[in-house]
């Protein structure tokens, strides 16, 4: 029996006898409930989020004049075949985007060869929500519908990005 823990960072090797061995036995069921634990332990160990630091610059689509600045992380996860996007920053910047298709909400997978994206709509609203992110140069595009005087109004952003130190 192999038995690895991540928790522990070591692989063990036992074996199990089947013949009446109650040591050994004993020290296999100790090592398996170990195992057990370890893993039980670390749960989000196989979903670590890739992170990203963009400078980007952003305006409300109907708006003209200047463009607001900001530093916002992005977060990926990839959990089974979903996409999963988190940006964090100033109000207007925020959002969540995924592929996953729900009742509420309709993900669409946008990744290609060149970029890599999802977009989200909310079914009974029709707000959407969308985030590209360009294989060779980091170049972050997105767009996210928010609610502003009254109407929904579309806040568009892009700017680059590099791979966050934590």
């Amino acid at each position: 029996m192999v038995v690895v823990s991540p928790l522990c960072g070591r692989v063990t090797f036992a074996t199990v006898s089947y013949v009446e061995n109650k040591p050994m036995q004993t020290a296999a069921r100790f090592l398996s409930l170990l195992a057990l634990l370890c893993f039980a332990a670390v749960p989000a160990v196989w979903a670590q989020p890739f992170k990203l630091q963009c400078e980007v610059e952003g305006k409300y689509a109907d708006a003209e004049g200047k463009a607001t600045a900001a530093r916002v992380g992005v977060e990926l996860q990839v959990i089974g075949r979903h996409l999963y996007f988190t940006v964090i920053g100033p109000k207007p910047f925020e959002m969540r985007v995924s592929t996953l298709v729900t009742e509420e909400y309709e993900g669409t997978n946008l990744t290609s060869d060149t970029e890599l994206g999802a977009r989200r709509k909310h079914r009974a609203s029709a707000q959407e929500t969308s985030l590209l992110i360009k294989r060779g140069s980091m170049e972050l595009i997105a767009y996210n519908d928010v609610p502003a005087q009254g109407k929904s109004q579309r806040f568009k952003y892009a700017g680059k990005c590099r791979q966050s130190g934590t």
